[in-house]
């Protein structure tokens, strides 16, 4: 309750902090804030698809349509812009009206919606930090930082906190709806729902340039609801993405940094499905051998990373098509590794001193090419396997 009590004022922050008479009204304040309430504007279509966003509304900006915002930001007015989130967005569109409707390549789809979400927070950023960067006086008689040669006002950095912050909500709960779609058995649905997001997008775009108020109050509306589905979601969102969307991004490392993280020991990531000592169930940790014993990490940005050492005696390996799972009779210890460590099982076991009880022939087909490894590395069955596991 009182980090949502804490994000309600950062969001209404800037907008006081702006307002330069404390019993202005409402509409005063707005015109007033119109840079910033054009600038929050962007959001509500970024939080859906940020290739549309920005291709949709840098081609309206080179035709003289925008709102006060994107008129003065030098990243849209660039031919280059246009033409990279153009192949993007329609490359997007081909996967998710074609590949992610098919269920022998949707994992295809949902490895892109996942690369889009990070994609968006970048984009974000840049699109923000720019007039700092090409700015001469970025300043502006406000309060601003100095790092090094770059002065960031107070107004951007509070800007870029709140954008992230209601990105990494909002795209959370999105990214669940689409594993929602992914785990559809109708592919006509599919479609048309895939169809309907991009056609949400666009008009989000052209709202946020007709009326930036509006699609300010769509980004407050979207963020409300988001806020409240977003505990549910990440579970779903967390285990998706460690079973279905890693393996296929580990299909272009080295067997060196899949099993070591590239640092000579066992060093693999994990997803737990019971609690720890010190880890909630439904995280993504590394599972490190260290002087002949075994310990959970976690690394976090800008913290001390929280460590745990595990006891792996007496327990055992069950492989099956989706995952492996590390676990022993009492059920203390249950950990999934993805399908990426199925070649590597005998090589883990081997670290860890466990038995392998169940093991998987899988033949020649981890020894595809690449583009085949993704068509089959999974199947309807592995698909059915994800709605069954319980947390």
């Amino acid at each position: 309750m009182r980090s949502r009590i804490l994000l309600l004022i950062l969001l209404v922050l800037p907008f006081m902090m702006l307002a330069q008479e404390t019993n202005e009204d409402a509409i005063s304040a707005i015109g007033q804030n119109s840079t910033l309430v054009s600038q929050f504007a962007q959001l509500a279509p970024m939080g859906i698809n940020p290739y549309i966003t920005v291709f949709l509304t840098s081609v309206l900006s080179k035709f003289g349509i925008h709102n006060e915002y994107v008129a003065t930001n030098p990243f849209f007015d660039n031919w280059f812009v246009i033409v990279l989130f153009g192949v993007l967005f329609l490359f997007t569109a081909l996967v998710g009206t074609v590949v992610k409707t098919n269920k022998a390549t949707a994992t295809i789809g949902l490895v892109d919606d996942y690369l889009s979400n990070h994609a968006a927070l970048l984009i974000n950023a840049i699109i923000i930090l720019v007039p700092t960067f090409l700015s001469n006086d970025p300043a502006h008689s406000e309060i601003v930082y100095q790092a090094g040669f770059l002065s960031v006002s107070f107004k951007t950095m509070l800007v870029l906190v709140v954008s992230m912050y209601f990105l990494v909500i909002v795209m959370t709960v999105r990214f669940f709806l689409d594993i929602l779609i992914f785990l559809s058995p109708i592919p006509l649905v599919d479609s048309f729902l895939e169809i309907a997001k991009m056609g949400v997008t666009i008009l989000f775009v052209i709202i946020s340039i007709v009326s930036p108020t509006v699609s300010v109050v769509i980004s407050g509306i979207m963020f409300l609801i988001a806020l409240l589905l977003y505990r549910r979601s990440v579970r779903l969102v967390t285990r998706t993405k460690y079973l279905f969307v890693y393996p296929i991004l580990n299909l272009f490392r080295k067997k060196e940094k899949i099993i070591t993280n590239g640092d000579g020991v066992l060093s693999v990531l994990v997803y737990t499905k019971v609690k720890t000592k010190k880890f909630k169930k439904g995280k993504i940790v590394r599972l490190e051998e260290r002087d002949d014993k075994i310990f959970l990490v976690k690394n976090r940005f800008l913290m001390t990373k929280v460590e745990e050492e595990i006891n792996v005696e007496n327990s055992f390996l069950l492989q099956n098509g989706l995952s492996i799972l590390l676990t022993n009779e009492s059920g203390d210890v249950a950990l999934l590794f993805n399908r990426s460590y199925h070649k590597y099982i005998d090589d883990i076991a081997q670290v860890l001193g466990v038995e392998i009880r169940e093991k998987e022939t899988f033949g020649e087909q981890l020894n595809k090419g690449v583009f085949s490894k993704i068509k089959n590395m999974f199947s309807k069955d592995d698909i059915a396997e994800l709605e069954l596991l319980k947390e």
